[in-house]
């Protein structure tokens, strides 16, 4: 059945109108997992659009924060080693710019990794996220975390019990917000002069060079290039002093940002050479997305009758098994996330299984879905022919 959405058109930013880029037809919830196979649940529109004046790339179908990370929210970034590896390497970067004791408010801290990480750097952290399950994983591990939105009501909750802030962390969040002006406005408010926000958000155009248009579901609300990140942030008053390329989902932009500045020089230059690969991002990703529907028949075709088994029950195979029509059938889904085995994939009611049981059915291919923990994953199939499924169908072990 399909749901009742309301569908944006003006730019989630500046407000400015928008245009259809990509129509992934429609999917259930991405992260909405279920306890049994055969329960009906509601389908909403899947697609982008992209606005004609700041270029910010957005979600079509605009669902509300409280129906996307409910009480079941599944996702918990500690589980995956390549995440916790993560959260170091981004503590670490921190403290470069922070004293030991610094205070440091991070924004989606899901079940308190990266608290955890800034901790073992010598600071101070206070974690918000609106997920209850992590959050009370956080809470469980010693951190201290609040469940709900980052908006006004928060910020001055937060203010009143902790203060101001050195800095603000916000990695792979920012995507996630109907209203990122407003979630800075919040940020800022707690912010000391000058603080520090390191933001990270998944790189669009990595996104579109990739083919990995898997990462389009509806808790991404926004996707940035540099270009739409710094017009947004400098809409809130920070400026972006530095910015780095990280292999984070694929490719991810991490910009250092100071509270009052301008951007730096070296921004506009670096905004201005990507401006051709952002005018011609819709037409290649369409392509890419032509080139995996051509590639699934052929694999389809290969394997009829055999057993295909995937590995990663993340909200991105949602988005590729409802882009591929029916194409693709899964016997089952390993994932390592306890709080995901023995549940089921909203789209055709895929059993999730522990990686321990996938390797007892004795399946010969593996379709990884999750290719941003490919190396970690990997190692551990090497009986099986594992397929990669983007940009097109490829085996890669």
């Amino acid at each position: 059945m399909t749901g009742v959405v309301p569908i944006r058109t003006t730019c989630r930013v500046c407000g400015s109108k928008t245009e259809p880029i990509l129509d992934l037809g429609e999917s259930p919830l991405a992260n909405a997992l279920l306890h049994t196979p055969d329960v009906e649940v509601p389908y909403y529109p899947l697609g982008l659009c992209a606005c004609t004046s700041c270029n910010l790339v957005q979600q079509r179908a605009s669902l509300p924060t409280d129906l996307l990370f409910d009480d079941a929210y599944p996702y918990f970034s500690g589980v995956s080693t390549t995440i916790r590896a993560h959260a170091k390497n981004l503590a670490r970067a921190l403290r470069t710019y922070l004293p030991t004791g610094s205070r440091v408010l991070e924004v989606g801290s899901n079940d308190g990794t990266t608290q955890r990480a800034l901790t073992a750097e010598g600071l101070v952290s206070v974690g918000v996220d609106p997920a209850a399950g992590p959050v009370a994983a956080a809470k469980h591990a010693g951190c201290t975390a609040y469940c709900g939105a980052m908006d006004a009501e928060m910020a001055e909750m937060l203010g009143n019990r902790h203060g101001s802030f050195d800095a603000v962390t916000m990695s792979n969040v920012f995507a996630h917000v109907p209203d990122p002006c407003a979630l800075l406005s919040a940020v800022c408010k707690l912010m000391k002069d000058d603080g520090l926000l390191v933001i990270e958000v998944q790189s669009w155009l990595d996104l579109v060079d990739g083919g990995s248009w898997d990462m389009v579901y509806h808790e991404h609300h926004c996707h940035f290039s540099l270009s739409s990140l710094a017009t947004t942030l400098k809409r809130a008053n920070l400026g972006i002093v530095k910015v780095q390329h990280i292999d984070a989902q694929s490719g991810s932009l991490r910009a250092f940002c100071r509270l009052g500045r301008p951007h730096a020089e070296h921004i506009d230059a670096l905004i201005a050479s990507e401006a051709q690969a952002v005018a011609t991002a819709p037409a290649r990703l369409s392509a890419q997305l032509s080139a995996f529907r051509h590639s699934l028949a052929t694999f389809a075709d290969m394997h009829t009758g055999q057993q295909v088994v995937g590995y990663g029950a993340a909200a991105k195979t949602v988005t590729l098994l409802a882009a591929a029509g029916g194409r693709l059938e899964l016997d089952c889904v390993a994932d390592a996330a306890p709080s995901k085995i023995g549940k089921y994939l909203p789209i055709g009611g895929v059993p999730i299984i522990a990686p321990d049981e996938l390797r007892k059915r004795g399946a010969k291919t593996v379709v990884l879905f999750a290719r941003n923990l490919r190396d970690e994953i990997i190692p551990t199939l090497a009986a099986n022919a594992v397929w990669s499924p983007l940009p097109s169908f490829t085996r890669i072990a």
